[in-house]
């Protein structure tokens, strides 16, 4: 059996194969969308009417909120990238949990990105919750990546300060 260093180990399996994994599935499940637009335009049933996929461009950020025009939402996204990438060298790297965190809002970061860029600044969501008429936002992997790390950041900073104050 081969047995692998400590350092290949935590190359392997570091913090930051967060950000690759979820601009990877976000990349896939968009362009399984994008090849399937007519049968998601009927609303595909997942799990009954509690979990559906549907077709939908989002022209702008968060949740299809703020308008503010293309070009401006890939400055701020670039700009979100750039500061990712220079918070997650400066971080701790003992600090794993906060670390992924960081990997995962910048893999959805990027997801985003692409889709601003390469599909005249609409983004591609296809997740859709809700029970009967109350829907919440449609949303992407993506999303997924960034709403599940930002917490998990919140949680981190906060129970750190609480270590802190002990």
């Amino acid at each position: 059996m081969v047995s692998l260093s400590p350092l290949r180990r935590s190359l392997l399996l570091g913090p930051w194969i967060w950000t690759p994994l979820v601009l990877v599935v976000d990349f896939l499940t968009k362009r399984w969308v994008l090849s399937n637009q007519e049968l998601l335009a009927g609303k595909i049933r997942v799990l009954g009417d509690l979990a559906r996929f549907i077709y939908v461009r989002n022209p702008g950020s968060a949740m299809g909120l703020f308008p503010v025009g293309r070009w401006v939402l890939v400055g701020v996204s670039i700009a979100a990238t750039i500061f990712l990438i220079w918070l997650y060298r400066a971080t701790d790297p003992a600090l794993r949990v906060r670390r992924a965190a960081m990997a995962a809002i910048l893999g959805g970061a990027v997801g985003n990105l692409v889709d601003r860029i390469f599909y005249n600044g609409l983004v591609v969501d296809f997740i859709d919750l809700g029970v009967g008429t109350h829907r919440f936002y449609t949303f992407n992997v993506a999303d997924v990546g960034v709403s599940i790390g930002g917490a998990l950041l919140f949680l981190c900073l906060l129970l750190e300060g609480r270590r802190d104050d002990a």
